[in-house]
């Protein structure tokens, strides 16, 4: 759970505190992929696990179905995550996520279609803007900065900013 504890951090460095901290959906919504990721990935013993398992399932399922957050607890997603907004977040199971990310709402990060098999890779400290979608098994860079509504079907350099349909690096932009 101590990547929690760094999610909080990241949390609490932007000014939520007590109560705003607590009925943050982001917050509940990363709370609950944490429990079932840890159900997954070191499942307590046999009788503690099947009522923590209940209590994941219906948590996920409210995350998905009242908030459209979908936090699949079989990707990998280091601490510090930052969800500004709720609503249209969907990370597939296959994808690895850095430590430091903040993800704006409506973001996909998802394995593509047309037989390119793979989910994508996002390095440390990325942010993906609003509407962003991430596709196929490509690889985006540390301190990367994904526009909104940009769609990424190639890898990203380390601390490139990435615009447009289909994305591409924005030459005038500084880098980090």
């Amino acid at each position: 759970m101590s990547k929690f504890s760094e999610d909080m951090a990241r949390y609490k460095a932007r000014g939520a505190a007590g109560r705003e901290l607590w009925l943050n959906p982001a917050v509940w919504s990363i709370a609950s992929y944490r429990l079932s990721s840890w159900l997954v990935v070191a499942p307590p013993m046999f009788v503690v696990r099947i009522p923590l398992k209940l209590v994941s399932f219906v948590t996920r399922m409210f995350c998905e179905v009242v908030m459209e957050m979908c936090l699949d607890p079989h990707a990998t997603i280091g601490g510090g995550l930052y969800i500004g907004h709720i609503g249209g977040v969907h990370i597939n199971p296959g994808a690895v996520v850095g430590v430091n990310c903040d993800i704006a709402h409506h973001v996909t990060i998802g394995a593509a279609a047309m037989g390119r098999k793979g989910a994508p890779q996002v390095g440390d400290d990325v942010y993906i803007g609003t509407g962003a979608t991430l596709v196929g098994k490509i690889r985006v860079g540390n301190g990367a900065k994904i526009a909104a509504n940009t769609l990424v079907m190639s890898n990203v350099p380390e601390g490139a900013t990435v615009i447009g349909v289909p994305g591409r690096v924005f030459p005038g932009a500084p880098k980090t």
